[in-house]
């Protein structure tokens, strides 16, 4: 359990510690996915964390930030299942993911190694000239979340969807979260061989 006492930091300190959880994602992403990589309700994260359910719910909503004690152990969580977010790890990552503008999914930034083999392109290519590799999947997500006000608004903290992606020839499971101060998203990928090939269905989690 981290102690509810709270780490006092230098300024230099305090920035290292931000430099290493990856400010481009957003804190509230950050503690939902902690939270649910553990499998725990708020209460029972909370009790980990020693803070009360409180001040969980509102590092969730964007309400109030962690201590840098608890920062620090969020980030460990988050860590252990990926490491970070930087352009560098994810351009050399084997997973399916992309960075994008946040407003249009079908401009991508940065792509993953994983992703670029498992559709067989050259992913500076397709930075250059997007629109004959994006096919309908990614359209059918960019559509629907950009139709929703709260996307533009930052009112949503991250979405799941699942559809079938031509693209990659197979049925997907995606999430994805807009990177904090900025304008990009991160979209990742992976096959789901329980969807059916027509299915489309998307869920947007807004901060609550």
């Amino acid at each position: 359990m981290v102690s509810s006492k709270r780490l006092v930091l230098s300024k230099r300190e305090a920035h290292t510690l931000r430099e290493a959880v990856g400010e481009e994602v957003s804190i509230p992403f950050m503690v939902r996915r902690a939270r649910l990589i553990r499998g725990e309700t708020q209460a029972e994260f909370a009790n980990q964390m020693g803070v009360g359910q409180a001040a969980v719910s509102r590092w969730e909503r964007a309400k109030m930030e962690p201590s840098p004690d608890h920062l620090r152990e969020i980030h460990r969580i988050v860590s252990a299942a990926e490491p970070c977010h930087s352009r560098d790890y994810i351009k050399a990552a084997p997973t399916i993911k992309y960075v994008c503008q946040r407003d249009n999914f079908l401009k991508p930034v940065v792509i993953s190694r994983g992703l670029a083999q498992a559709a067989g392109f050259d992913p500076a290519d397709v930075i250059r000239n997007p629109e004959p590799h994006i096919k309908e999947g990614i359209r059918q997500l960019n559509k629907a979340v950009q139709s929703d006000a709260r996307w533009e608004l930052g009112d949503i903290a991250f979405f799941e969807a699942r559809f079938y992606s031509p693209m990659l020839g197979e049925r997907v499971r995606s999430i994805g979260a807009p990177l904090a101060e900025s304008n990009l998203a991160l979209i990742e990928m992976t096959t789901d061989a329980d969807a059916e090939e027509e299915d489309f269905w998307i869920k947007l989690t807004p901060f609550e």
